[in-house]
């Protein structure tokens, strides 16, 4: 393969071409004068029609293995790559097409589930809240992000959770523990999960808090 791409390279070159072609028809012109010094002397228009037909046998295959099938190869080739790319152009808008069929339907069980899901940073600010908890903590849209979490709560309550959240971080695993809300004088499980950066890093931690009981 490596020694067909070479040939292939290297007949592409127009001087190279030239060359081959000029180098041919010389070698066959000698070898025609040779041939014909073997028949008896011939009129002017035998002699041209012999020369141009034994030529033209020649010089047929030369420029055919030389020129042309080089050629040939490249184009199919370049066909087979074309065709390897517009294969792998599908397959990425399909991926992409799944990925975001999956984002939707992942983004409409958040924000449609009775369970209140936000995200933090690791200073403890809001990233992300889903419908349900933003309308716990009584917020119409996107004012909350960038707000500490014991701007909300009291310093019990925030002690606990940066206790919670620490721990993820240091040990990148969830934790779970149930939870007595003072805001809505309900009992609830909530489940910290670390969620990773594009470095492999974690970068935000995850709250699913689920109503359990009643106080």
């Amino acid at each position: 393969m490596k020694n067909d791409n070479t040939s292939i390279k290297a007949f592409t070159n127009p001087i190279t071409l030239a060359l081959i072609i000029l180098l041919s028809i010389f070698l066959a012109e000698i070898l025609v004068m040779f041939i014909l010094s073997f028949f008896s002397p011939l009129s002017i228009i035998r002699e041209i029609f012999l020369d141009a037909w034994i030529l033209s046998l020649i010089l047929v295959p030369v420029i055919y293995y030389l020129v042309f099938r080089p050629f040939s190869s490249q184009i199919e080739a370049l066909k087979r790559s074309e065709k390897t790319l517009q294969a792998s152009i599908e397959a990425l808008k399909r991926s992409e097409e799944a990925l975001l069929m999956s984002e939707e339907r992942y983004r409409s069980i958040v924000e449609t589930t009775d369970d209140s899901i936000y995200l933090v940073d690791g200073n403890y600010k809001y990233l992300y809240m889903n419908e349900k908890h933003r309308k716990r903590m009584g917020f119409s849209g996107g004012e909350y992000v960038g707000r500490c979490f014991s701007e909300f709560h009291s310093d019990i309550e925030t002690r606990d959770f940066i206790e919670k959240v620490d721990t993820v971080f240091q040990g990148a695993t969830c934790v779970r523990y149930g939870h007595p809300s003072e805001r809505d004088n309900k009992h609830f499980l909530r489940t910290f999960s670390p969620i990773n950066g594009p470095d492999g890093k974690i970068a935000a931690v995850s709250v699913v808090s689920k109503q359990i009981s009643s106080t």
